[in-house]
């Protein structure tokens, strides 16, 4: 049941040299048959755009509310679990720009549940999605650990191998191994809605 959705807000960070480079995850949907991603701000929002986010901030609030109420009363059970994962994965995406003092809690709360999934299954997309979320959280031992526990099992895993350059590239510095990771995603989907930018993101760090 994981819940990763490019239509949506999607797990992005941001690297300096290009300003809203996209962090994505495991899911059913999107790039790399990929998961969720979140932009990244990079202007004032209009009003009508503070309005939406506004909206789309308590909303995913009270999901998150609804859940944990739900999970109360099936503290095992592991869909919901990941269900509130994902919750508190989007509350943090949302309170980047309406709450951000709150965004880093959520996402260490997503990385919470996120790890109570992995003790019951082994799944990549879960695990692709913990470490964007400790990304986020600033645990950037056990974002790293993750991804390459990803790509430990699959190689060719492109939403690990996209955010694990993502990584190497603004928190390592490693930007030969960053070109590295993107050319392997590039490579498994040379044609695909992101090739263009990981094209660019691959120049900029070979510069």
């Amino acid at each position: 049941m994981s819940k990763t959705r490019l239509t949506q807000n999607f797990k992005t960070i941001v690297i300096v040299l290009l300003l809203a480079v996209c962090l994505i995850g495991a899911g059913a949907y999107g790039f790399f048959s990929s998961s969720r991603t979140l932009v990244a701000a990079t202007s004032s929002p209009s009003g009508s755009s503070t309005s939406s986010e506004n909206s789309v901030y308590i909303n995913t609030k009270n999901k998150v509310n609804t859940l944990t109420q739900q999970l109360k009363s099936n503290p095992h059970d592991i869909g919901l679990q990941e269900d509130l994962g994902n919750a508190y994965y989007d509350l943090g995406s949302a309170s980047q720009k309406i709450a951000p003092n709150e965004a880093k809690e959520a996402f260490g709360q997503a990385v919470k549940y996120y790890q109570s999934v992995l003790k019951n299954k082994q799944d990549l997309n879960v695990m692709t999605d913990m470490g964007t979320a400790a990304f986020y959280s600033g645990q950037y031992d056990l974002a790293e650990k993750s991804y390459q526990k990803v790509l430990s099992v699959n190689p060719n895993f492109s939403p690990a191998l996209f955010n694990y350059g993502i990584f190497m590239y603004q928190v390592s510095k490693n930007y030969s191994g960053a070109v590295q990771m993107w050319q392997a995603a590039l490579k498994q989907d040379p044609n695909g809605p992101y090739s263009d930018q990981l094209k660019t993101m691959i120049s900029e760090a070979k510069s």
